[in-house]
Order: structure tokens, then C-alpha cells, then sequence
């Protein structure tokens, strides 16, 4: 046994010498009477007499081998070697000073990231924590003053909550502040911004809303995006959403657009024409070639469309297997006899999911596992007699749709193989947190290759759904004649793909239009360079003449033969001309 095992110390050879000391025959021979067939004497092991072993406890399965108590880290403690290295660990050991400084009125604890941190915070400092958690976690005020979160504050020792109108002040306080610095920021540096927008209607009120949402690339060459705008508004009328866009960026210092991203509503069209015009007058540099690509068609809504239009002729045959799929989810005896089911026809089992009706991308999951339990629904239907009673009730004043017949089944496969191009693409395509319009170009050519080569299928029935899939494609992305030219341009500066992946695709879908559509591109590309160096090059003459005119009073400063202003002279061309390199390479 170590040390550790005895108060202040004590190790296990003092405790037994303690003991023989109280012996009263001390000091005299043992007599043996000539036995010598005894135990033979035990060799008696030094105690572990170093304070290193108050914190470390020797490895049952290797002796020459301790773990820290506190970071559980295993170091080597051979006899032969001391314990020096064990003592170095002590004085780094951020776990084991976490636990010494415990035991001083300056607590402190240790974070995810190794730092030492004071473990009783201010009670200013809580109350902005529990106003960010309500803010983070979407709870609604009156959290703060339930029982669930007094309970707790009240169980791990901390301060007694705030009301909610004292909270409501802070997060309103908070926010102002927030967007003060953020407005600071963004007129500093004068960022050139891509908008989102779009309406959303409130279900409980049926009041509108604007959202709009900036996105840029910071200094440190990482995505930002942020919320700018919620407007209310009284209509989705063009001169609405022009005058609502106008407000915000003015509101916010924005003067630099690359693009807005909208749906393809009617009035979105028009708001735009409306807005490039007036916000072309705020400044030579407001727009990227005067803001003729400055409308970006939103991709996910294109391919929400296209899908629709597929949808629109299975309504029936969807809405056979959705029945289904609800009378099996209904009720835990429903799922285990659909389990049966799926033994007996040796179906391996799994979950069940069950769509939203207005998003397609659940309709398809939900598709395409109840075709894994196909025969499992057909045993239903021969064997279940509840099940075949289900779909003889009336739903909406008609007989209930189903249960699926094969009709329905081949139909709905025909479905997913559609379904499954498009749900890959919106995946790529919405990405919020990574930059991805590089991709946007990829994914267009990838479900159009797809939708030709269906259109060209041996399954007739397949073959005119792709047609008229592909009649609603050709709609919003028919080569590049309605396609924004700049998402292909993006697709150009992607080092893997570069002009030849744009000339291979070309090739492959256009056919006799590809020098044309390789010319319009290469247009595009060339007039956005020339944008970019002539701002740079006028930038470069305004500080030549500066230079000259600080030549001008160099030459004074020397006749003067004052070295205090020839000193400031120089700092200020060095600054000068370092801002003139950063504008030139950097924007």
C-alpha cells in the first residue's frame, strides 16, 4: 500500500515501526529452540516517501508505471530513474492546479482548451449568459422565471434569475449595441456584400415579412453572413420590396452589391430592375458591371420547381403509400404487426418516416424507405383485415386513397429515380455555413446530363416524365441564355476544373452552340477583369500625383534643411504608399 493511504504522509513502515515500539520484549534475541523449519524472514520494501505520490497511484499491471489522479495522463516512475518527472507534471498539470487554487477563495476551473478560468463568475456576467441563452436557444421570456431554471440556478449554486422584463431590456440593450458595432465595422471597411432576401408570411396573423441577409468574406478569409433586415411590409408589390431593400442598405452603410439572390416570383423581377437603377446612383463602384449579373436566381427554388412538375401527375399514387405509411405509425400494436410482416417477408427492418406534404425533399425519404418494405405492405394487405378496413373510411367526404397497388409501387420508382438527382443537388446547393456557389454550375449540368439521358429511356411513361421535367429546366437554365453567367464563371475559378470543365460541358449538352456559349463566357470573364484593374489602376495614378506633389514639398523641406520635417516626410510616403499596395492587391 502507497502513502496515499495513510493521513499526512505516514507510510506503511512507520505505521508497523509505531507498532513494534510498544512491543515490551524490544531489544531481546528470539529464541528459536533450535526450529529452524520456519517461515523464512519476509525482505521488507521501502515506503514511497516522496510528496509526488499524494497525486499518482502506481499501474496494477505495471509497477514502473503511474497515472496522475487528476488528468489521468500515465507517466514512467522505474525506481532507478526518481521521480523528478513527476514533479515537473505537478507544476503544469492544469487539473491538479484547478484543484489546489479550490481550495483558496480564488476558485478557478479549467476549460475544453486547457485555459484556467474563474469558476465563480460576476453576477453581471451571469445575468448576460442567461439573456444569450435565451436568445441562442429560441425560449420564450418567461423561461427565466420558471421553475425549471430556478431549480436549477438554485441546485449548482449560482445567482438568483432576473425577471423577464429585466431581461427583455438587457436583450434589446444587447442587440443595439451589437448592431451599433457591426454598423462601425462595415463602414470601416467598406465591404462589397451578396444579398439574400425573401418574404414570409407569419400562419397565426398572416402578416408579412422581409428578411434580408448579407454575406461576404471577412479579412481572415472566412464565410460571414448576417441577418440585416426583418421588415414588415403591407404587400409583395415590386415597388415594396425596392424601397424596403434601399432602407436597409442605407441603414447599414452598405454601398457595394455583387448580387441579391431572390425567387423567381414575378414581382422580385421587377423590384431588382427597379433597385439597380436607383442604387446605381449611390456610387461608381455600387455594382459589378453595372449590375447586369447582379440578379441570381435562387437554384434550390429552380430545382423546388422542377420537382414540383414532377409531382404533379403521382398525386394519387404518393398519396396511396402516405395513407399507408400514417396507418402504420399510428399506434405501437400497427408497428409491431408491421414488423411481423417484415420478418415473415425477410425484410430488415428499420424506421418509417412520414413526410410534410409541402416539402418535397421528406416526400422522397419517406418514398424511398417505404420501397424497401414493399412486400411487408403487400402481407399487410393480403392478411390484415384493419389494414384493408382503414382505407374503406371517408376522408374529406371521399373514400380514403389505397392501399398501394402495383400501379402505385412502379409509379413511385420511376418517381425516386428522378428524386434522387435533385435531392443530391439541394444538398450542395443550400449549404449555409460553406461557400458554395463554385458548385451551383456543377450541380445545373449534372441534372440536365441526367434528365437527357432519361428523356432517351426505353420506359415510355419514364421517358415523358423527364421530357416534361426537362421543358421546366430549360425554363429557368436553358443553356446560357438564362442562366446568370457569373455562377459559370465561379465554376472557372475552381483550380480542379478551371475553363476546360465549362468547354466540356459545353460540348456535351449544346453541341453546335458551344463556340458561342464558350465566347459569351469568355466576354463575361474578361469585362469583369478589366472592372477590377481599371478601379485599381485610377487608384494607383491618384497616388502618383500625390507623390509628385510630396516630391514638390521634399524639395522645400531640404532647402530648409529642417530634419524634423524631413523625418515626417518620409513616415508619410511610407504609409502612403503601403494603403496604395494594400487597395491595389487587396480591394
Amino acid at each position: 500500500m502507497d502513502s496515499s493511504s495513510f493521513p499526512d504522509g505516514e507510510t506503511q513502515d512507520t505505521a508497523e515501526t509505531f507498532t513494534t515500539q510498544s512491543t515490551p520484549n524490544q531489544g531481546k534475541r528470539k529464541e528459536t529452540n533450535g526450529d529452524t523449519s520456519g517461515q523464512p524472514n519476509e525482505k521488507k520494501t521501502a515506503g514511497k516517501r516522496s510528496k509526488v505520490w499524494k497525486h499518482f497511484d502506481p499501474l496494477e499491471e505495471d509497477k514502473d508505471k503511474c497515472i496522475c489522479r487528476h488528468c489521468k495522463r500515465v507517466y514512467g516512475c522505474a525506481s532507478s530513474k526518481g521521480t523528478s518527472n513527476l514533479g515537473k507534471h505537478m507544476l503544469t498539470c492544469k487539473k491538479l492546479l484547478a484543484f489546489e487554487a479550490s481550495k483558496s477563495a480564488d476558485t478557478r476551473a479549467v476549460t475544453k482548451d486547457g485555459r484556467l478560468v474563474e469558476a465563480k463568475v460576476s453576477e453581471d456576467i451571469f445575468k448576460v449568459a442567461t439573456d444569450e441563452l435565451l436568445v441562442l436557444g429560441e425560449l420564450p421570456l418567461a423561461f427565466i422565471e420558471s421553475m425549471a431554471w430556478r431549480h436549477f440556478c438554485s441546485r449548482v449554486n449560482l445567482y438568483t434569475p432576473h425577471s423577464r422584463r429585466t431581461a427583455t431590456r438587457n436583450i434589446v440593450k444587447m442587440y443595439e449595441e451589437r448592431r451599433a458595432g457591426l454598423k462601425v465595422w462595415i463602414a470601416a471597411n467598406k465591404q462589397r456584400v451578396s444579398l439574400t432576401t425573401d418574404i414570409w408570411v407569419a400562419q397565426a396573423t398572416g402578416a408579412s415579412y422581409m428578411v434580408i441577409t448579407a454575406h461576404f468574406i471577412d479579412a481572415n478569409w472566412e464565410m460571414r453572413k448576417l441577418i440585416i433586415g426583418f421588415k414588415y411590409i403591407t404587400d409583395h408589390k415590386g415597388t415594396t420590396i425596392t424601397r424596403v431593400l434601399m432602407e436597409c442598405l442605407a441603414e447599414w452603410g452598405i454601398q457595394k452589391i455583387f448580387t441579391i439572390t431572390v425567387d423567381n416570383a414575378t414581382a422580385n423581377t421587377s423590384a431588382l430592375k427597379r433597385f439597380q437603377t436607383q442604387f446605381s446612383l449611390v456610387s461608381d463602384e455600387a455594382l459589378v458591371l453595372d449590375g447586369e449579373f447582379m440578379h441570381m436566381r435562387c437554384c434550390a427554388h429552380i430545382i423546388n420547381l422542377i420537382v414540383k412538375e414532377g409531382l404533379l401527375e403521382l398525386v394519387d399514387n404518393v398519396c396511396a403509400i402516405r395513407n399507408a405509411v400514417t396507418y402504420v405509425r399510428a399506434s405501437t400494436n400497427r408497428i409491431d404487426t408491421f414488423d411481423s410482416r417484415a420478418d415473415n417477408a425477410k425484410v430488415t427492418r428499420g424506421s418509417l418516416p412520414l413526410d410534410i406534404k409541402t416539402r418535397w425533399n421528406s416526400t422522397y425519404l419517406m418514398l424511398l424507405q417505404a420501397i424497401k418494405f414493399r412486400k411487408a405492405f403487400d402481407k399487410m394487405e393480403a392478411e390484415d383485415r384493419l389494414y384493408n378496413d382503414y382505407f374503406l373510411e371517408q376522408e374529406n367526404g371521399q373514400k380514403r386513397i389505397g392501399p398501394p397497388t402495383e400501379v402505385d409501387w412502379n409509379a413511385v420508382e420511376r418517381l425516386v429515380r428522378f428524386l434522387i438527382i435533385f435531392y443530391n443537388s439541394t444538398l450542395i446547393v443550400s449549404a449555409s455555413n460553406s461557400v458554395s456557389s463554385y458548385k451551383c454550375y456543377t450541380e445545373i449540368v449534372t441534372i440536365e446530363k441526367n434528365l437527357m439521358n432519361l428523356s432517351n429511356s426505353l420506359d415510355r411513361e419514364l421517358s415523358e416524365k423527364a421530357d416534361d421535367m426537362r421543358g421546366k429546366f430549360d425554363k429557368y437554365w436553358d443553356g446560357v441564355k438564362n442562366i446568370n453567367r457569373l455562377l459559370i464563371v465561379a465554376s472557372v475559378l475552381d483550380p480542379s476544373k478551371k475553363m476546360q470543365f465549362a468547354k466540356i460541358c459545353f460540348e456535351r449538352l449544346y453541341g453546335k452552340d458551344t463556340a458561342q456559349a464558350i465566347k459569351d463566357v469568355n466576354e463575361t470573364w474578361t469585362r469583369r477583369n478589366n472592372a477590377f484593374w481599371t478601379l485599381r489602376l485610377t487608384t494607383l495614378l491618384s497616388f502618383h500625383l500625390i507623390a509628385l506633389n510630396f516630391f514638390l514639398y521634399f524639395h522645400l523641406v531640404v532647402l530648409w534643411n529642417d530634419i524634423t520635417l524631413v523625418m515626417t516626410f518620409v513616415l508619410l510616403v511610407f504609409s502612403v504608399w503601403t494603403r496604395m499596395i494594400c487597395i491595389l492587391f487587396l480591394g
